[in-house]
Parts: C-alpha cells; sequence; structure tokens
C-alpha cells in the first residue's frame, strides 16, 4: 500500500534537502561559514559538525510532514504522492539568500474521489506530526548534558515549529487553506497553537519574555 517510485523517493530527498538548507540559513549565515572557514579552520570543524548533526536530526521533520499526508490519504483509498514543484523549489533555494524564506518545495497530490472534510484531515496530518516532534524536541533539549546538544535540539524543535506554522497560513495550497474550507475551528485551534508554540518557543520571537 505504502509504496514509493523511484521519481518520488528523489523528489523527497530534494524537497527534504532544500527544506533543511533554508532552515539552517534562518540561524547560521552561508557568508559567517565561509568567513570563520577562512578566519579559524578549527572553529569551523567544530562548527561544522554541529551542522552535521542537526541536518541529520532535521530531515524527519520535512519528511514525516510530507508523508503523513501520503499516508492518510492513501487510507482514504487514494492515490498519493509527493511531487517537487519546480518553480517553487528554486524560489525556496534562493530563499536562503533572502530575509524572507519560503518553505515550499513541492506538494503530496492525490487523486480519486474524496470529500471537502477528507482533505481537511490529510491537510491536518502534516502540521500535527510538526507539532507533535517539535514538542518531542524540546522535552528533550532539557536533557542533553553538552551545552551544543541542547541548542540542536531546540533549534530541531524551532524548525518544526516553523514547518507547521507555515504551513498553516491560509494561503495559494497551503494546509491550512484546505483545512479553513473545510472546519474553521480546527483551522482556528491548530493555527493558534502553532503560533503560540513558535512565539514562545525558547528560540522563538517571544521566548525570552
Amino acid at each position: 500500500m505504502f509504496s514509493f517510485t523511484s521519481t518520488e523517493k528523489r523528489e523527497l530527498f530534494i524537497g527534504t534537502s532544500i527544506f533543511v538548507l533554508v532552515e539552517l540559513s534562518l540561524y547560521i549565515s552561508p557568508f559567517q561559514l565561509f568567513t570563520d572557514f577562512l578566519s579559524d579552520f578549527t572553529f569551523f570543524l567544530d562548527e561544522f559538525f554541529v551542522i552535521v548533526v542537526l541536518c541529520i536530526l532535521s530531515i524527519p521533520l520535512f519528511l514525516f510532514h510530507e508523508l503523513s499526508h501520503k499516508f492518510t490519504a492513501q487510507g482514504y483509498g487514494l492515490t498519493s504522492g509527493f511531487r517537487l514543484d519546480p518553480n517553487f523549489a528554486l524560489f525556496s533555494l534562493f530563499s536562503i539568500f533572502l530575509p524572507i524564506k519560503i518553505i515550499a518545495p513541492g506538494v503530496v497530490v492525490s487523486s480519486g474521489e474524496y470529500r471537502l472534510d477528507t482533505s481537511g484531515r490529510i491537510s491536518m496530518a502534516g502540521p500535527l506530526v510538526n507539532i507533535l516532534i517539535g514538542g518531542v524536541f524540546l522535552v528533550f533539549s532539557s536533557f542533553m548534558p553538552l551545552d551544543w546538544a541542547m541548542v540542536v535540539f531546540l533549534l530541531v524543535s524551532k524548525f518544526s515549529f516553523d514547518l507547521a506554522l507555515f504551513n498553516m497560513l491560509p494561503f495559494y495550497v497551503l494546509d491550512g487553506t484546505k483545512i479553513l474550507r473545510w472546519h474553521q475551528t480546527t483551522f482556528i485551534l491548530i493555527f493558534s497553537l502553532s503560533l503560540v508554540l513558535w512565539l514562545f518557543h525558547p528560540l522563538g520571537l517571544l521566548g525570552g519574555l
């Protein structure tokens, strides 16, 4: 049932990679990395190690988000798979160097007969998975014995909340639009939860208050 074509696997890999790079650029400037490489190579190696760990732990955030859409749709008997959007993938990649970030390299496309409530529930699965994963990493960050590990877990948690909130925005083909069309109360609850977690996260805009 839960099968993948070789094309879908490749596009999932590309989409996940773009997501990780975009999120990294929010907290680690590519130009700063290059400067560190030139000025203090030992520090750069330590920094690079932390980045690799952060990248590995961030992979499930986007991957599980999209797979939750895919598997939920297939659970309703629909044909479903991830498709990379070349234009939005390029926009997302280019946003690495911009102050405004875009996290929309692709989307899960489902086909078959289904109702508005089915579409809403399929769309709801992704943000809820990110809220759950973000919460788990946030809790685990409190138990990390090393400072760098605590920071990495906090960043992964924040990345997950970033993805949840971004997808809950009621724009274009984002999850928030489909949930809002289906059930306004459900949209308000999930959007509000995503926003609060994002704002009051230790690395959020209001996290230090």
